[in-house]
C-alpha cells in the first residue's frame, strides 16, 4: 500500500492541502496552480494499492488469469486500471453502461506527452496524478504502427443483489455441467434480470444524445468487436462460476450482497461501504436498533462472519471520505 502522504492545513479555510511542487526542470511544462492529488478520482487508486498488496498470490501475473468481479462498478475506472495496467481479468457487474473516455483521454494525453507525465507521476506533492506513476506498467500489445492497444473489461450487465445470491443458491455446483432443471432456473433468472435493465440507457457520466453514441476511438470499437458485454445466459452463469475474488469500492445498494456472494462462492473479496440506505434496507438491525449511519453499517457487515477483517485506507482528505474496507482472506475459509 502506498505510504500516507502528509496533509497541511490552509489556516484560510482549514482545507486539507498538499506540499507545492518541488523544483523541476525548466524545460517540463507543469501546472503550479493544479490540486490534481486533492481529487476524489484518486481514491480508487488507493483501493487498487490496497487490493494489490494484499492478495499478491491473486494479482501476480501467471498462466491462469485472474477474474475479479468489480460490484456496482459505476464508471468502471477500477476495472479499466487493473485490465489495462496490471493485467488481471476485472469483469463490471453493473445494470450501467460503463464510461471509460475520461481513462482514455487522460492516458492518450500522458503517453503524448511524456514530460508532462513525468511531472505529475512525482508523489506528495499537488500536481501527482496517479495513473502518470502506473504509466510505465500499462500493457501494451503494440500494433504494426506502435501504439498502445487499450481495451474495455468485460461487463456483466446486471445488479448483484439478494435475487442473484438466493438464484446461485439454487443452482450453483462444484461441477462444471449443469442439469436442465438448474440451468433453466438460471436461464428464467438472466432472462428476467434482462428485461429488468432493457430499457435502462443510462452511461456512467450521463446518457449520450444521439450525435455522441456512436464509437469514436480505436479503443471502443476494439471492445465492440470482441463483445465486452456478456449477454448469453450461460456465459454469464460460466463467468460468476470461475470468480476468483470479489471487488465493492463504494457499491452503495449493493455493498451486502457483494459480500454474501463473496461468502457463498468461499472466495476472497473487499468491500469499502459508503452510503447506508436505511429506507432501502428496513431490516438491518444491530445491537435491537434499526441500520442508519456508517458505522452502524460497518459493525453490523462484520457480523457476517467471524473473521471479517477491517483496515482504513489511506486518502489524502478522510474528514468525510468512507474509507474503511472490509475482507477476507482465503485463509480465512478454513
Amino acid at each position: 500500500m502506498r505510504s500516507h502522504q502528509c496533509v497541511f492545513i490552509d489556516n484560510k479555510n482549514g482545507a486539507p492541502s498538499l506540499p507545492p511542487p518541488a523544483p523541476l526542470p525548466s524545460l517540463i511544462p507543469y501546472n503550479e496552480g493544479s490540486i490534481r492529488a486533492l481529487s476524489r478520482r484518486n481514491r480508487v487508486y488507493v483501493y487498487r494499492d490496497f487490493l494489490l498488496s494484499k492478495f499478491p498470490h491473486k494479482t501476480s501475473s501467471s498462466d491462469t488469469a485472474c477474474n475479479i468481479l468489480d460490484v456496482a462498478g459505476g464508471r468502471g475506472d477500477l476495472s479499466w486500471i487493473l485490465h489495462n495496467i496490471d493485467g488481471i481479468n476485472s469483469i463490471i457487474a453493473d445494470p450501467r453502461i460503463p464510461n471509460h473516455k475520461s481513462l482514455i483521454k487522460s492516458t492518450e494525453f500522458l503517453l503524448a506527452h511524456p514530460e508532462e507525465a513525468a511531472v505529475r507521476a512525482v508523489e506528495g506533492v499537488v500536481t501527482h496524478q496517479p495513473l502518470a506513476k502506473l504509466l510505465p506498467r500499462l500493457k501494451n500489445n503494440n500494433n504494426c504502427n506502435g501504439q498502445y492497444n487499450l481495451s474495455t473489461p468485460f461487463h456483466l450487465r446486471m445488479h448483484v443483489d439478494d435475487n442473484l445470491v438466493e438464484t446461485l443458491k439454487r443452482v450453483f455446483s462444484s461441477d462444471e455441467h449443469l442439469d436442465d432443471e438448474r440451468m433453466g432456473i438460471w436461464d428464467e433468472y438472466w432472462h428476467q434480470e434482462t428485461c429488468r435493465i432493457e430499457f435502462n440507457k443510462v452511461v456512467y457520466g450521463g446518457t449520450p444524445s444521439a450525435d455522441q453514441s456512436q464509437p469514436r476511438t480505436k479503443e471502443i470499437g476494439d471492445a465492440q468487436k470482441r463483445k465486452q458485454q456478456i449477454t448469453n445466459s450461460r456465459n454469464a452463469y460460466d463467468t460468476i462460476q470461475s470468480l476468483d475474488y470479489i471487488a465493492g469500492f463504494h457499491p452503495d445498494q449493493a455493498t451486502e450482497a457483494a459480500i454474501d456472494l463473496a461468502l457463498f462462492l468461499k472466495i476472497p473479496w473487499s468491500v469499502v461501504p459508503c452510503c447506508v440506505f436505511p429506507r432501502e434496507f428496513p431490516n438491518r438491525q444491530i445491537n435491537d436498533s434499526r441500520v442508519k449511519n456508517h458505522s452502524q453499517l460497518i459493525e453490523y457487515l462484520c457480523t457476517k462472519h467471524e473473521k471479517i477483517r477491517k483496515e482504513t485506507l489511506s486518502f489524502v482528505e478522510t474528514a468525510t471520505a468512507k474509507n474503511v474496507v472490509l475482507y477476507m482472506l482465503s485463509e480465512d475459509y478454513d
